[in-house]
């Protein structure tokens, strides 16, 4: 009898980024804020804007929330933080 043993893993792919600028500060910015819609996510996410607008003058807040946790944000998502936004900050409930 001849057992055959199927890896499913692949290569993992290197492709080459870069990191988005940094702001020096948040005053007078447009903060995102992208939920990934697990249970206490948003809960994440509001006491990081509460504690970034005691600090900063934050002109205004954009949220969001995935429609699935298990999925990447739709494009169109993205483009609108990435758009609209200064800063953009992501939490993962649970």
């Amino acid at each position: 009898m001849t057992i055959k043993i199927l890896d499913p893993t692949i290569a993992a792919d290197h492709a080459e980024t870069t990191m988005a600028k940094r702001v020096a500060d948040l005053d007078g910015k447009l903060l995102g804020l992208l939920s990934n819609s697990k249970v206490n996510g948003d809960h994440l996410l509001q006491l990081v804007r509460e504690k970034l607008a005691a600090q900063y003058p934050i002109k205004s807040v954009v949220t969001m929330t995935k429609s699935s946790a298990s999925r990447v944000a739709d494009e169109a998502m993205i483009d609108g933080l990435a758009r609209d936004c200064h800063v953009v900050v992501t939490a993962i409930g649970d």
